[in-house]
């Protein structure tokens, strides 16, 4: 209580201080330094011409001019500066002068008086109103009767919280297992026991002190991989579902102990999904599933996320070559196979493999779809919820309910073009599961859209060429398919087919 009441004192005295500057500070002002600061604003318009140059706003010859004149106005400064310090040094040399800001509290009160009405105001507003205002405050809605509580100890209470919430069997194992870590706290095996307790009651940071204790105390090899890929996995739902780079390096550390490890495997493929790599995510889960039994209870997951990451990128399954975690780790590079015929040939993403859902995981991923359906009825503004839908309704091969959701999307952000080519890729799965050809109206529509708020995107330049040609207009196709061509590099296939759609283009 001593020490809330002197931290009150303290930072009323500091409010008061700055309220009262006006008071205390002295009528005397010293005059800036024009030079030093004509030689700050050179300096930044230095800065500025080099930002510019990058941009692209200026040419290597207008900067380097405008350098030129800006340095003359420096040195035209300094030499300013040089012949005033010459003049000014007998000045120097002469008696001290007083400091114009010290602050004089014994002469508040007269300056109050010399500032009229609106400094005594000021002085009395201070002084009384601003700290019997904050104790009047504090009374009303504090509680000033209150014990002190400290940091450990309201900690301690809110864990008690939390675990007054668990089943009764949870909560006695955490007891237990907490009692016996700290009746031998160098045995690592009770710190291991304590950390799972805690991920059996969902308290995962919890569990990730327990798990981080027992690492460091040294943990059983049988046990190495497992726990260390179980701290990990803590790490990832304490960090609200985000692969930090601690939690990186204890998936990497339990598969050196154990290179078949299979969360580690998952979450380090969500890892490199997260990090803007899907095609390194692709080969980490193509390789985790060929060796992973299709009755294993995490193949779900590991089927999901590789039909999403494919579906969001457009990479096709079929066209990544597995890779294990620990040789990208060293360096082996992601191999690209032939991708295998697609009808539209337009990068439409792959659904996922045949056969890849017991009906036991299809129930549970439809229960968690359905969950997501109904948290965005409630809120329809969350444009990424309904993306995901999309996703997962197009996972499950509910293609309808998956275009209705990527339009929902598309309604929320009619102006962004990646959500429009994320609608557009929904809709092209769509019809490439019905066994059709040829992309509905509709995908032309959205690419039509991208054009306008993205000309050079090189799908929308595909696409409504594609539609200018369905549609008589050869002259358009014709320009939109060249100014595609020359962001296509002559050694690709795909330059090639663009040239032959060309050709084909009639004449005028």
């Amino acid at each position: 209580m001593i020490l809330l009441w002197l931290n009150v004192v303290i930072i009323s005295a500091l409010v008061m201080t700055m309220l009262m500057f006006p008071l205390l500070r002295s009528g005397d002002k010293e005059e800036p330094d024009r030079n030093a600061y004509d030689l700050t604003v050179y300096r930044d318009q230095l800065a500025e011409i080099d930002r510019d140059l990058a941009r692209g706003l200026l040419t290597e010859d207008q900067a380097a001019a405008a350098r030129v004149e800006v340095q003359r106005r420096m040195l035209a400064v300094a030499e300013a500066a040089k012949a005033a310090g010459a003049g000014g040094a007998a000045v120097a040399d002469g008696p001290s002068r007083r400091d114009p800001s010290k602050v004089r509290l014994l002469d508040l009160i007269p300056r109050a008086i010399e500032q009229g009405p609106w400094g005594i105001a000021t002085l009395a507003g201070v002084i009384g109103v601003v700290p019997m205002g904050a104790l009047a405050l504090y009374l009303v809605i504090g509680s000033p009767w209150l014990p002190g509580q400290p940091h450990a100890q309201r900690v301690a209470q809110v864990e008690q919280e939390q675990l007054a919430n668990l089943p009764e069997s949870v909560r006695t194992e955490i007891e237990t297992r907490r009692a016996a870590a700290e009746q031998a706290p160098d045995n690592a095996e009770a710190w291991l026991a304590l950390g799972r307790a805690y991920r059996d009651g969902e308290q995962h940071s919890q569990a990730v002190e327990a798990l981080e204790r027992a690492r460091e105390l040294g943990l059983p090899e049988d046990e190495t991989a497992a726990a260390l890929a179980e701290l990990g996995e803590s790490m990832v739902i304490a960090a609200q579902g985000r692969i930090t780079e601690a939690a990186r390096a204890r998936f990497l550390d339990a598969l050196r102990a154990d290179a078949g490890e299979p969360r580690a495997r998952f979450y380090l493929g969500m890892a490199e999904a997260q990090a803007g790599a899907p095609d390194r995510a692709l080969a980490i889960w193509t390789d985790l599933a060929a060796d992973s039994p299709a009755d294993a209870g995490y193949m779900a997951m590991v089927s999901q996320g590789m039909a999403m990451v494919a579906q969001q990128s457009g990479i096709p399954l079929d066209t990544v070559r597995p890779v294990h975690p620990l040789d990208l780790e060293a360096g082996a590079p992601v191999d690209r196979v032939d991708p295998s015929t697609n009808t539209l040939g337009s990068g439409a993403p792959t659904s996922a493999p045949e056969g890849s859902f017991s009906a036991e995981d299809q129930a549970m991923i439809r229960d968690m779809v359905e969950g997501l359906a109904a948290r965005l009825e409630e809120n329809p503004d969350d444009v990424d919820g309904w993306l995901r839908l999309a996703d997962s309704r197009g996972v499950l091969g509910e293609w309808d309910a998956a275009v209705a959701a990527a339009e929902r999307a598309v309604e929320q952000a009619p102006e962004d073009p990646a959500v429009l080519i994320h609608a557009a890729d929904i809709l092209l799965g769509a019809t490439n599961a019905a066994g059709k050809t040829e992309p509905p109206e509709r995908v032309y529509e959205l690419y039509e859209a991208v054009l306008q708020q993205d000309p050079n995107n090189a799908k929308a330049l595909y696409f409504v060429g594609l539609s200018a040609a369905q549609h008589g207009d050869a002259s358009r196709a014709r320009t939109l398919w060249q100014r595609l061509l020359t962001q296509v590099p002559e050694d690709q296939p795909a330059h090639a087919a663009i040239q032959k759609q060309l050709d084909a283009l009639p004449t005028e």
